[in-house]
């Protein structure tokens, strides 16, 4: 009786196991990475593919494509590269839509993009109540990548936008028509165009457009270089109700020809909240509010949005108390709270080279707070937040997308080990110290 129960339970824990696994492929053309996606449409399983490293070259006219009108049942899909650096789609499109006539058949559906670099064209992701996830990849000379949903959650991490184009978000597009969350953290947005020729004030978000009707949109340890826009050069957000977040990035030399040079910011509802928390602003321009435009009023009702702007650096020209400057420009300033702001150069490491880390004589070292909302454990390189730059007793966060300091310094336990193994023999981390 007993062999026959574990026998049972042997077989349960395999059904178990195989549907979780469910098809894993492993793709080395772009033949072979298309029919991969065909079956994975319709198969019902959780699917892996796997793609191994070399450059697909795909056609313009028929970009690789996954369609279905159901979500795959509600199904993973995880695409897979074997890393940014090796695994390159080059010409062609990248298309999946997991609810392709819109009825809604795709909730609980996931979508996954991890370790591939995107050249020269637009990936396009669509689906109604589904998860979406892109990590580790590299969007070069193209269209970047647009995400649109109803409902349910966008995460961008770990990635590289750099020299695209497009009307609405030069490097990405967001969009949530209904709610969900939207988390935007560790990524690098340089020299992407948001631009519409035909409509000179149209072309929203050179490095980031991120609309969410209702819900939470977070963006933290970010860099936005020498983008631009027609409005919004680095990042533009539009929400209706709930909450934006903008803590620990560094915003450099974007521009836009009409609002909002660093960020532009649309807020409809009275109970709509935007935190801004320990960010850099330097050296971006635009007609009105150079680092940052915030309409909080869209509703028209004369009523504010909630502003909450803290412990960030920006340009010379921002009148915080008035809200309304060169710099900085509020259109409703009766909810608008701020302080523990300044206004000096940031002094990078080498800006000019792209290197935004922090020289040891940086004002913005020790000078952000601990406080902020959405306070990112680490910072961009990994290292730890919270550490103490300036060898004073209370360890402070700095402003900006990097911590300046040592891994050493601080606390150090098995987190910092891990990060310390994981990144052993990397070349592009300047200031760290082993």
């Amino acid at each position: 009786m007993k062999a026959k129960l574990l026998f049972l339970v042997f077989l349960a824990v395999l059904f178990i196991t195989n549907v979780a696994l469910g098809e894993i492929f492993y793709v080395t053309t772009t033949e072979e990475f298309q029919d991969a996606l065909t079956i994975a449409e319709s198969n019902g399983e959780d699917d892996i593919i796997n793609v191994a490293a070399g450059t697909y070259n795909i056609n313009i006219i028929s970009p690789l494509n996954y369609s279905t009108n159901d979500g795959d049942s509600g199904h993973t899909l995880t695409i897979q590269g074997a890393g940014a650096d090796k695994t390159i789609l080059e010409g062609g499109r990248l298309r999946i839509d997991t609810d392709a006539d819109w009825n809604g058949g795709d909730s609980g559906a996931d979508v996954t993009i991890k370790g591939i670099t995107f050249k020269n064209r637009r990936g396009y992701i669509h689906g109604t109540h589904i998860n979406v996830k892109i990590k580790e990849c590299t969007f070069l000379n193209g269209g970047g990548i647009e995400v649109r949903l109803d409902s349910g959650t966008i995460t961008v991490t770990n990635n590289i936008f750099s020299g695209n184009s497009g009307v609405w978000g030069g490097g990405i597009k967001t969009y949530l028509r209904s709610k969900g969350t939207i988390t935007i953290t560790n990524n690098i947005f340089s020299e992407n165009l948001a631009k519409d020729y035909t409509n000179p004030f149209n072309g929203c978000g050179g490095g980031v457009f991120a609309y969410l009707h209702s819900g939470t949109i977070t963006i933290t340890n970010n860099v936005f270089s020498r983008n631009s826009a027609d409005e919004a050069g680095g990042l533009y957000v539009d929400l209706a109700s709930g909450t934006v977040t903008i803590t620990n990035n560094t915003f450099l030399e974007n521009s836009a020809t009409q609002d909002g040079g660093g960020v532009c910011a649309r807020l409809y509802y009275d109970s709509a909240v935007l935190n801004i928390y320990n960010n850099i602003f330097f050296n971006n321009t635009a007609n009105i509010g150079d680092d940052l435009h915030i309409g909080c009023d869209l509703n028209g009702n004369g009523i504010g949005s909630i502003i909450n702007l803290y412990n960030n650096n920006l340009s010379g020209n921002a009148d915080f108390d008035t809200g309304q400057s060169e710099d900085l420009f509020i259109t409703e300033t009766d909810n608008y709270s701020h302080g523990g702001n300044i206004q000096e150069d940031p002094l990078f490491v080498d800006a000019k080279n792209g290197d935004f880390h922090l020289q040891s004589t940086s004002p913005c070292i020790d000078t952000g707070t601990n406080d902020a909302p959405y306070l990112p454990e680490r910072d961009k390189d990994g290292k730890p937040r919270i550490i103490d730059g300036n060898g004073d007793e209370i360890a402070i966060v700095d402003m900006g997308a990097y911590e300046f300091g040592d891994i050493c310094e601080g606390d150090f336990d098995g987190s910092d080990l891990a990060v310390f193994a994981e990144d052993f023999g990397r070349t592009d981390c300047p200031c760290w110290s082993y």
